[in-house]
């Protein structure tokens, strides 16, 4: 296949990369790894793999070699050394417990395989600064003599030998997973052989400046007696000897040290970095962000030639913000814009008595402006019992402050409204609103333009002469990501089946509201919801685990907790539906209203059966603007 006809964003994961992932990589923020511990904690997608393999010394390595540069910089006190280590879920978390041994033994099996395998990877650098010349055999004498010391090597020291020593205690410490009626290897206390190679390592003149950071991945994969092995390491992390985590949203068990009466805790002991909830607003931040990583896969695609090159290297240009009047105009080419909008204004108007003190001709002047939208708008607040044609007319022409205010809490989802009815869908497009969907997920946003650079290469796209998206292919990619999320649901491990169903009822309640033929647009754009979190704790307990398991999964993200207004303090918080969902339901993806719903409805529409659910929809689908804002519904 040519490469003109290639997608710069056909890769998504970082393990798909290869070994130069740092050729995508643009850093979330500055000074993230410091001298203090950090835990970065998200959903799938959010780039904490990529995050941590491009700070680990492979990847600098590669990029440092590539860009010819001196590998010594990173050995200075204002940079460090990144020691990169993924949890195999498959051989810890619950294969190192139960078995009929004790759990402190098991954490000792645990504590001996850490050492391991993390002192491996060290060593695998040294290693490799030894093959640069960085080093000399002789610098390593103290280092490996202590090593050798401490993990029982007999015979010598150099460094083949520690290396073949390692592989024998990792095939000890399976042997024991496997069958614990074997012998036990030799066994280590958490994180001291890690401690004493970093220690002698600063020794060499080189390294004497230099900052070991333990980059550990996946740690939700520990249980938590092996999260409290490396609590501990958390805490005691110094400036030279930090340990670092990325895990996934709720994959933390416990914040427990070995000490047992000591927690670690933000800000003392770490940095807590948390995208998902830095993000939801979509910044200007955020908007660069997306926008930097973008423009280093397109800078490998679009030809240095290219007119107007620096343009096409700029997503935003792709994913192009049509026009209101673009859009419009295919509102006002369905046949049915005549019977839905104008006949139903016209309608209200010759109702209203009011409408006789005003020239015919000044009405349709005014309140038909040619315009679907704001003529629909009109609709709505003429439906309002505060409201009439004088009202309105006189708002309009007097240019009065109501006026704009209504048009700026209503014009956005009155589209909603008329999508519905003119039976088309709504025009998902340009930069802004698809790191709206994204919802603070880096992949979900490289999916989507992924999707619109196919849709634009079947339409005959190349990169040779590049052209800005039409509102058709960025509308299908944003559909066609949202389906897949969906559909993607009850393959969730655990509660997929229960939470797409809760989705599913979720979208539905939010779909009626946002497209009901009668609102007064008093409460748009409902898509969140409201619920005391300490009842549902309280009386149920199986649909607060499986709101959790949602949280987990990403399908729901919190918004902060926060008290209620009333004496009586109960926590309270804001669940949105992930906005990559909102195609799906042909719902707004902006962050705006919200409705209450009480902990018991939350509980059956998680677990009641279809009769109880059917209720609860057609409840909300009944409700004015007004009930929709007040508190309990049922």
């Amino acid at each position: 296949m040519s490469r003109q006809t290639l997608n710069p964003f056909g890769k998504n994961r970082a393990e798909q990369m290869g070994e130069d992932s740092w050729r995508y990589y643009v850093s979330p923020e500055e000074n993230l790894l410091s001298e203090q511990p950090l835990i970065f904690e998200g959903s799938r997608g959010t780039g904490k793999t990529m995050f941590l393999l491009c700070n680990s010394w492979r990847e600098k390595f590669s990029e440092f070699n590539f860009e010819n540069d001196k590998i010594k910089r990173l050995f200075s006190k204002e940079n460090f050394v990144g020691i990169y280590y993924k949890v195999d879920g498959r051989f810890v978390g619950n294969n190192l417990k139960g078995k009929g041994v004790e759990d402190e033994k098991w954490v000792s099996i645990f504590n001996t395989y850490f050492n391991i395998v993390v002192s491996k990877e060290i060593y695998e650098f040294i290693s490799n600064c030894l093959l640069q010349n960085i080093i000399n055999h002789s610098d390593l004498n103290n280092l490996n003599s202590r090593v050798a010391k401490k993990i029982g090597l007999e015979g010598g020291s150099d460094i083949e030998k520690i290396f073949e020593k390692f592989e024998e205690i990792l095939d000890s410490v399976e042997e024991f997973s496997n069958d614990p009626e074997q012998s036990l290897p030799k066994l280590l206390s958490s994180g001291t052989l890690i401690k004493t190679i970093v220690e002698f390592t600063r020794k060499i003149e080189i390294f004497k400046e230099s900052r070991f950071h333990m980059l550990i991945d996946e740690y939700e994969e520990l249980n938590e007696n092996q999260q409290i092995q490396l609590n501990t390491l958390i805490k005691q992390s110094v400036y030279w000897l930090v340990y670092d985590v990325c895990v996934k949203t709720n994959g933390i068990y416990s914040f427990n040290t070995i000490s047992g009466n000591e927690i670690i805790q933000e800000p003392h002991d770490f940095k807590h970095h948390k995208p998902e909830l830095k993000d939801y607003d979509n910044s200007s931040r955020y908007l660069e962000f997306l926008k930097r990583i973008c423009q280093k896969r397109l800078e490998e695609f679009v030809p240095k030639e290219t007119k107007e090159y620096c343009t096409w290297i700029n997503i935003e240009n792709y994913l192009k913000r049509h026009s209101e009047a673009e859009i419009l105009s295919v509102y006002k080419k369905s046949p049915n814009y005549k019977k839905e909008v104008l006949d139903v204004l016209r309608e209200l108007v010759n109702h209203d008595e009011s409408s006789k003190e005003i020239e015919p001709k000044e009405i349709e002047r005014v309140l038909f402006n040619d315009s679907p939208l704001i003529e629909r708008m009109h609709i709505a607040l003429l439906r309002r019992k505060d409201i009439n044609v004088k009202v309105l007319y006189e708002a309009i022409i007097k240019e009065k402050k109501e006026y704009f205010d209504w048009k700026h809490n209503t014009l956005f989802p009155t589209h909603f409204l008329l999508c519905n009815e003119l039976g088309l869908e709504y025009q998902y497009h340009g930069l802004k609103v698809f790191a709206q969907l994204s919802s603070g997920v880096i992949r979900y946003f490289i999916e989507i333009c992924k999707s619109a650079f196919d849709s634009a290469i079947e339409n005959g796209f190349y990169f040779s002469n590049p052209r800005s998206f039409s509102l058709k292919e960025q509308t299908n990619a944003a559909q066609f990501v949202s389906e897949t999320k969906v559909a993607q649901i009850d393959g969730f491990v655990p509660g997929g089946k229960v939470l797409k169903r809760l989705i599913l009822n979720l979208g539905k309640i939010y779909y009626l509201r946002q497209t009901n033929k009668h609102t007064t647009l008093g409460e748009p754009e409902v898509n969140h919801f409201t619920t005391s979190l300490f009842e549902l704790k309280t009386y149920h307990s199986d649909a607060t685990k499986y709101l959790e398991f949602a949280i987990m999964h990403n399908i729901l993200q919190p918004s902060l907790p926060t008290k209620t207004k009333s004496n009586d303090i109960v926590e309270v918080a804001d669940f949105h539906i992930n906005h990559i969902y909102c195609p799906f339901f042909k719902i707004s993806h902006r962050r705006k209203r919200k409705i209450n719903i009480e902990p018991s409805v939350l509980n059956k529409l998680i677990l009641g059966n279809s009769e109880e659910v059917n209720k609860i929809i057609k409840k909300y689908e009944e409700l004015n603007d007004t009930q929709i804002s007040q508190g309990k519904l049922f």
